[in-house]
């Protein structure tokens, strides 16, 4: 009998896969041979991209009757491929089976120029505003009580229902991550798969790859760097399958300019310093080591591979177990919420480290990390065993800002840290990126006790959450082992807070005034240039927010954090 593939993993990949399959077999809906996503708040959706993880983690586990449930999920999973040549969307999937299929027809988007979704967004945002404004002047058609906040919102559904809105009718990055499960199957499991079901697979990869370069070149829709890593390797892997000189070619090229962009600032990355998205490009690299069909991409992937375990292990915090900010892109603060970075680090420390890798949403894919394995290099290792030395760091890195003019999209940050012992400090400048994931002044640290906290600047429009495209706002930010100053500039006609996030137990409002911070382990004495400071008390986490109303308020703030340590808090 051939030994099951998880038969031939060691004991900290095992735990991993049984404990992901374990989460994952629960969710699964027989009738709908999909599981339900986990990956969301509402676990009454279900998940395309979280399905193919399962059925690989299926195969990997091949207990009685997996793999046909594989089989049946994997054909349940292509059944949602957009086949659309001439639609921007051509070759990804619906990300749940209820997806209303994108507009079509309306959108000639292959004779445009490069920037087209950049132009077209803009542009419906003056018409809209316009559109209110005349409107309001008019006076006859509204009411009193016509809201400008619901009109935009009216007038952007009608738009979205003719032309389709990337992130809204379709994402275009699960075509990248059902094609990476796609190559692991047909590397791994092809002896198990029915014919037929291989070459549906194959063919679904035909669409899905020719979906991805049309993106890749046009530009329209840029790429960050874990969707560009996992982008070269499908490119690389469906060319050399399917005899595709020109996706060979492309894929070379890609290669190439990567690896050139990567040792331009002695290893970074656009998508430098993220918790989250680390997870996903030590993956794919994973997938260049050992399914890389030529010399060059397994040398470019290995040598990426260990030069970002070095940017990790430069930026991490053995005795806070995390990474330092800024970050260019995350979720989260901590590192073993929405990121794989803690299962990496579990596979390298092995047991005792288990707590590294719990469950969360990200934890689809652990079957898949599992059976890639972990290569750190040597020099890399004792800074996840131990904390090494109290140490101030700086790396530059050349942002990707999707939503900008791609002109001008491209700007060279520096993201600078202080790793103490028990406090990290980061603080990022040169940056004009929109995305709210950008996390440009942070702090972590714990108390004698263990107890651990963390504070971050992040942004709103008032009265929605911080997770969005807001242009017209940046921050400019510095730091010394006890100070972080931060800049802010605001050109945008919307209300908008600026507050600092912090999270951990026993926070106190009565603690917090405007020019003293008081939490457990931590004194900040502060210096602001802004609007008198509101204070919200939630569940789990503390605002201290400022907000900025145009015309009303400056549209800089300043401000000047100095840190002193409190309750037994070892220095620095």
């Amino acid at each position: 009998m051939t030994q099951r593939m998880v038969e031939k993993m060691s004991k900290e990949q095992q735990y991993l896969v049984n404990q992901s399959m374990l989460m994952m077999d629960s969710f699964y809906d027989e009738e709908l041979n999909l599981i339900r996503s986990f990956e969301e708040e509402d676990s009454s959706q279900h998940s395309t991209r979280a399905s193919a993880h399962y059925a690989l983690g299926l195969l990997i586990r091949n207990e009685p009757g997996d793999v046909e449930r594989a089989i049946r999920v994997f054909h349940k999973v292509l059944d949602y491929q957009y086949d659309a040549p001439d639609e921007i969307y051509h070759g990804t999937f619906a990300t749940r089976p209820n997806d209303v299929h994108p507009p079509a027809g309306h959108y000639a988007w292959k004779s445009f120029a490069p920037g087209t979704a950049y132009f077209l967004e803009r542009t419906f945002e003056k018409v809209s505003a316009q559109f209110i404004h005349k409107l309001q002047e008019e006076g006859s058609l509204l009411t009193e009580a016509a809201d400008p906040k619901q009109l935009k919102h009216l007038f952007n559904s009608a738009v979205n229902e003719v032309l389709p809105p990337v992130w809204i009718s379709y994402d275009p990055n699960w075509r990248e991550f059902i094609a990476c499960v796609c190559v692991v199957v047909t590397a791994e499991f092809s002896e198990l798969m029915p014919e037929t079901l291989m070459k549906r697979m194959d063919h679904a990869m035909g669409l899905t790859v020719q979906g991805s370069i049309e993106r890749r070149l046009s530009d329209v829709i840029p790429m960050n760097t874990n969707i560009e890593l996992m982008h070269i390797f499908i490119t690389h892997y469906y060319g050399h399958r399917l005899n595709r000189t020109d996706w060979i070619r492309h894929s070379e090229e890609q290669a190439e300019g990567l690896m050139k962009e990567f040792e331009q600032y002695d290893g970074t990355f656009a998508e430098f310093n993220t918790t989250t998205y680390y997870g996903v490009d030590l993956s794919v690299l994973g997938m260049y080591r050992k399914y890389g069909l030529t010399e060059r991409l397994i040398e470019i992937g290995h040598r990426i591979e260990h030069g970002l375990w070095n940017n990790i292990a430069l930026y991490y915090n053995a005795n806070l177990e995390n990474l330092s900010g800024p970050f260019s892109r995350a979720y989260d603060m901590e590192m073993r919420e929405h990121s794989s970075i803690g299962v990496f680090i579990y596979l390298l420390l092995g047991e005792g480290y288990e707590y590294l890798a719990g469950i969360n949403c990200e934890s689809g894919h652990d079957p898949l990390i599992a059976l890639l394995g972990v290569d750190v290099p040597a020099e890399a290792v004792p800074f996840f065993k131990a904390h090494q030395e109290d140490r101030l760091v700086q790396k530059q890195f050349m942002e990707l800002c999707e939503r900008n003019d791609p002109a001008s999209n491209r700007n060279l940050c520096t993201a600078k840290a202080w790793i103490g012992e028990d406090r990290m400090i980061g603080a990022m400048s040169g940056s004009v990126n929109t995305n709210g994931q950008m996390h440009p002044a942070t702090i972590h640290w714990q108390t004698d006790k263990g107890e651990r906290y963390y504070l971050r600047l992040i942004r709103r429009e008032v009265g929605e959450g911080w997770n969005s495209h807001l242009g017209g706002i940046t921050f400019d930010a510095d730091l010394t082992p006890d100070t972080l100053t931060i800049d802010v500039e605001l050109d945008t006609a919307e209300e908008i807070d600026v507050y600092f996030e912090i999270r951990g137990p026993s926070l106190s409002q009565q603690d917090i005034t405007p020019a003293l911070w008081r939490f457990p382990g931590l004194t900040c004495a502060v210096k602001a240039e802004a609007p008198e400071p509101s204070v919200l008390m939630l569940v789990n986490h503390a605002e201290i927010i400022y907000r900025y109303v145009p015309g009303k308020t400056a549209n800089k703030m300043r401000f000047e954090l100095t840190f002193r340590e409190d309750n037994g808090l070892r220095n620095k």
